[in-house]
């Protein structure tokens, strides 16, 4: 119990280096209104701070700032050949954002989009040597953050809150993640 809450003291710092406490007013009793009971407050507030954290924490690898490149990386290493379309599904960019997320990483020479055999109209995206290179430190990255910042969940309240949350995605979306079994 003292790792957690070591670990979690200093994602805290970490996270209010980023945004710091506001120092002209008296923050300790504002009024959340409804916030205080919606599950969306809580969850769009948590992918903040969980975004600004792996921001942080990806920053050496090249692929912090904004959202989607280590999706990418790690979803097109894992199914290479994948349509653009597809992979905007699944982490909610629309046409124009997977557009300017991909155009981004072809000029980082991370991965290349390539005209599909079997239609001609379609393109498949394939990670570069450079791309394949950053696909386990990302993978490393990205499981040592959810691992700290989740830290003061225990593991049943993890594994609780990844069940809740794999069956929101599955809902509006068609298909949950699933570890290899």
């Amino acid at each position: 119990m003292a790792k957690q809450f070591t670990t979690s003291k200093k994602i805290s710092a970490r996270l209010k280096s980023t945004l710091p406490i506001p120092k002209t007013i008296e923050y300790k009793y504002i009024d959340f209104d409804i916030f205080t009971d919606l599950l969306s407050f809580y969850v769009r507030t948590i992918n903040l701070l969980v975004s600004q954290d792996l921001d942080t924490q990806t920053r050496g690898l090249g692929l912090s700032g904004g959202t989607g490149k280590i999706a990418t990386i790690l979803l097109v290493a894992a199914n290479p050949g994948i349509r653009p379309s597809v992979l905007a599904h699944f982490i909610r960019k629309d046409r124009s954002a997977m557009g300017k997320l991909l155009e981004v990483m072809e000029r980082k020479g991370l991965i290349e989009q390539r005209v599909s055999r079997t239609e001609r109209r379609a393109r498949e995206l394939f990670l570069t040597a450079k791309g394949k290179a950053l696909v386990q430190p990302t993978r490393d990255v990205a499981r040592r953050q959810d691992d700290e910042f989740f830290s003061p969940l225990s593991g049943d309240e993890r594994e609780q809150l990844l069940e809740l949350l794999r069956k929101l995605y599955e809902n509006y979306l068609d298909m949950v993640p699933r570890a290899e079994e």
